[in-house]
C-alpha cells in the first residue's frame, strides 16, 4: 500500500481493546490503547473526600473512589497555578499568548459547599491576573502564608469537587487539581475563570489574537474564563459558539450531578477515547481517517462534519482482507514497543531499559562503525539515533527522567547539532519536555511530561519469574536467605521445638530435596524447628514464605534478614 507523507489517524478495534494509531511519513509515531480494565481518567472530574492533610508535603490525599487516594498539591487548590498566573498576568497585550490546548491548568475550583476566598492587598489568596509582590522574602512569607491557609482550609472528610490531571502509576494514586477545566474542539471553558481569555501562542497573528479574545468575551456568561486553542484560528463565529454551547451544557450537567451527589463519586467523565483523540489530533496536515468498526467510523464521521466539514472526504471505513495495520504496514512498529532493541537503518541500534527511576537509552554504532571515519560516523549514527529515540518515546509514552547515552564526539559543533535535531524532532510531540545539551561524557537528559503509565506498562504484565529486573536470582542465594531466616528465628525461640511451614517456588525445592542429607532432618538438628517443605508454583525463585503450622499464619516478615 502507497504510503502518504502526510499524517494518517488509524482506528482499529479488535474485541474490547481500541487502539489508534498516529502514523507520519508511514511510520507509527503515537498508540492510543484503551480497554474496559484500563478506561484512560485525564480530565475525569470527582467529588471527593479529603482523607488526610499533610502540611509537610505541601498536599491532601483525597478519596476518589480509586484503589489509592488521588493527591492534591495545595498550589492546585482555591487558586490557579503560577504557570497559568504568568501565562494571562497581561492578557490584554496580544504580546503574551494563552497556555498550549491540552493544559489542565486554569482557575480555581473552591472545595464544595465553601464560599470562593476574595483577592485583595492583604490576603495571600489571588485571583487569576495578580502575581505575588515584594521582595524575596515577602514572597516566601506570602508563600508561607498561603500554605498554611489552604492546609486550615481542607480538613478530612470535606467534600471537594477536583479533576484528573495525571493517571495512577505504579503504586502512586491520581494527581489531582481543583482547576476545573472542559477541553472541546476550539477552546477550553474555565468554569471558574474569573472572565480570563487567554490564546494559544501558536496563534501568531494579533489581529487574529484580538479578534479571537473580543469574540469569546462576548459569548463568555459572567464568571466563566477559556483558553482558546491553535485549531480555533480563522474558524467562523458559528463553530466557535457551538463548541461554547456544547461546553456549558456539560458544566451544566455537572452542575446538576452535584446536586444528590454523595462523596466519593465521579461527576463528569471524559470523551470517548475516538472523540478525545479527534480532539486533539485533528489538524489540517491529517489526509486520511480510517476506521475498521461501523460504529466508530459513524461516530468519527459525525465529528468532523462538525469540527472539519471539509475533511469529510478524508474518512473511509476500512474493508480490507488484511487487518487494519498490517495493511498500512504498521503492525511490526506496534509488536516493537516491546523489544529493548530498536534497529536503524544505518545498521546501528538503541537499547531500551526501563527502571525505577528513570528510562536510559544507549546508542549503539553496531555494524556500521567501520565503513567510515570514526567522528564522521559517530555523527551520523548520533543524528538518525536523535530522531528514533523521540519517535519511540512518544510511541511507548515514555515519560519521566530519560538519560540518552550518545557514541562519544570529539568535536563540540556535532554535540551542538545532535543536540539541536534532537530539539527539532521534540517539537512535533505534544507532550512537554525539556532538554539539557550533552555533557562531555555523550550524556543528554530529557525530562518529558508523564501523565499516564507507559504504553509498555499499559499493554505489558510483568514478568513473573523475574519482576520486571530481567534477572532471576540464583536460587542458592535464595537458600542462603532461608537459613540465615531460620536462624534469627531459632535465637529468639530457643528450645520451644516450634512447628513450621516452608513455601518457596519448584526451581528453589529442587536442591534442598536433591541433598546427601535430609534437609528437614538438618534444619532440626541445627535449630530444634519441624520444618515441612512445600512447593508453590506462584512464588518466584527469590521468594519465600513460612507459615506457622498451628495458627496457619505468615511469619515471614517478622524475621526478615534485612
Amino acid at each position: 500500500m502507497k504510503k502518504s507523507a502526510n499524517k494518517q489517524l488509524l482506528m482499529n478495534k479488535t474485541g474490547d481493546e481500541i487502539q489508534v494509531a498516529l502514523v507520519e511519513e508511514g511510520r507509527l509515531v503515537e498508540l492510543i490503547v484503551e480497554r474496559p480494565e484500563s478506561m484512560r481518567s485525564i480530565g475525569d472530574i470527582y467529588l471527593g473526600r479529603v482523607h488526610k492533610v499533610i502540611e509537610g508535603l505541601k498536599a491532601a490525599f483525597v478519596d476518589i473512589g480509586q484503589k489509592s487516594d488521588g493527591f492534591l498539591h495545595f498550589s492546585d487548590v482555591g487558586t490557579t497555578s503560577e504557570d497559568y498566573r504568568a501565562l494571562i498576568e497581561d492578557d490584554d497585550d496580544d504580546e503574551n499568548g494563552g497556555s498550549e490546548e491540552n493544559d489542565t491548568e486554569a482557575a480555581a475550583a473552591p472545595a464544595v459547599g465553601a464560599p470562593a476566598p476574595e483577592a485583595n492587598a492583604k490576603s495571600p489568596v489571588r485571583s487569576p491576573g495578580k502575581r505575588i509582590s515584594g521582595s524575596p522574602e515577602e514572597k516566601a512569607e506570602k508563600r508561607q502564608s498561603y500554605t498554611q491557609m489552604i492546609a486550615g482550609k481542607l480538613k478530612p472528610n470535606d467534600s471537594i469537587l477536583v479533576q484528573v490531571i495525571k493517571e495512577p502509576i505504579s503504586s502512586k494514586g491520581s494527581r489531582l487539581t481543583s482547576d476545573i477545566t472542559i477541553a472541546g474542539r476550539f477552546m477550553v471553558l474555565l468554569p471558574f475563570g474569573g472572565g480570563q481569555v487567554a490564546v494559544s501562542r501558536r496563534v501568531v497573528s494579533r489581529k487574529e489574537r484580538a479578534r479571537l479574545k473580543k469574540l469569546v468575551r462576548s459569548m463568555l456568561p459572567e464568571g466563566f474564563g477559556a483558553i482558546i486553542r491553535t485549531v480555533a484560528e480563522d474558524q467562523e463565529e458559528s463553530l466557535l459558539k457551538q463548541d461554547l454551547e456544547k461546553l456549558l451544557a456539560k458544566w451544566k450537567t455537572i452542575e446538576e450531578q452535584l446536586q444528590d451527589a454523595a462523596p466519593p463519586q465521579l461527576i463528569f467523565k471524559e470523551d470517548t477515547i475516538i472523540s478525545s483523540v479527534l480532539r486533539d489530533s485533528l489538524t489540517s496536515d491529517v489526509t486520511e481517517i480510517v476506521a475498521n468498526s461501523p460504529v466508530i467510523y459513524k461516530e468519527t464521521l459525525n465529528y468532523i462534519q462538525w469540527a472539519a466539514p471539509e475533511m469529510v472526504k478524508n474518512v473511509s471505513h476500512y474493508q480490507g482482507k488484511l487487518p487494519l495495520f498490517e495493511g498500512y504496514g504498521i503492525a511490526k512498529d506496534v509488536e516493537s514497543i516491546f523489544s529493548r532493541k530498536v534497529w536503524l537503518k544505518s545498521g546501528g541500534y538503541i537499547i531500551i531499559e526501563h527502571t525505577e527511576a528513570m528510562v536510559v537509552i544507549d546508542v549503539n554504532s553496531g555494524r556500521y562503525a567501520a565503513k567510515r571515519e570514526q567522528e564522521e560516523n559517530s555523527l551520523k549514527t548520533n543524528l538518525e539515533a536523535a530522531r528514533e529515540v523521540v519517535r519511540q518515546l512518544r510511541l511507548r509514552d515514555i515519560g519521566g527522567i530519560i538519560v540518552v547515552d550518545f557514541i562519544d564526539m570529539l568535536d563540540s559543533k556535532n554535540a551542538k547539532k545532535v543536540y539541536d535535531a534532537m530539539k527539532t524532532e521534540l517539537r512535533n510531540d505534544r507532550a512537554k519536555s525539556n532538554i539539557l545539551p550533552m555533557s562531555d561524557f555523550g550524556i543528554m537528559q530529557i525530562t518529558r511530561e508523564r501523565i499516564r503509565p507507559s504504553l509498555m506498562q499499559r499493554m505489558g504484565d510483568q514478568c513473573p519469574a523475574c519482576g520486571g529486573t530481567g534477572v532471576v536470582q540464583a536460587r542458592h542465594t535464595t537458600i542462603n536467605q532461608i537459613e540465615r531466616w531460620l536462624r534469627k528465628f531459632a535465637l529468639r525461640n530457643p528450645m520451644q521445638f516450634k512447628q513450621l511451614d516452608l513455601y518457596v517456588s519448584p526451581t528453589v525445592a529442587e536442591p534442598l530435596q536433591n541433598t546427601e542429607m535430609n534437609t528437614e532432618l538438618k534444619w532440626f538438628l541445627q535449630h530444634l524447628l519441624f520444618v515441612k517443605l512445600k512447593q508453590d508454583e506462584s512464588l518466584r525463585s527469590d521468594d519465600f514464605r513460612f507459615y506457622n503450622r498451628r495458627s496457619n499464619k505468615d511469619i515471614t516478615a517478622e524475621y526478615v534478614d534485612i
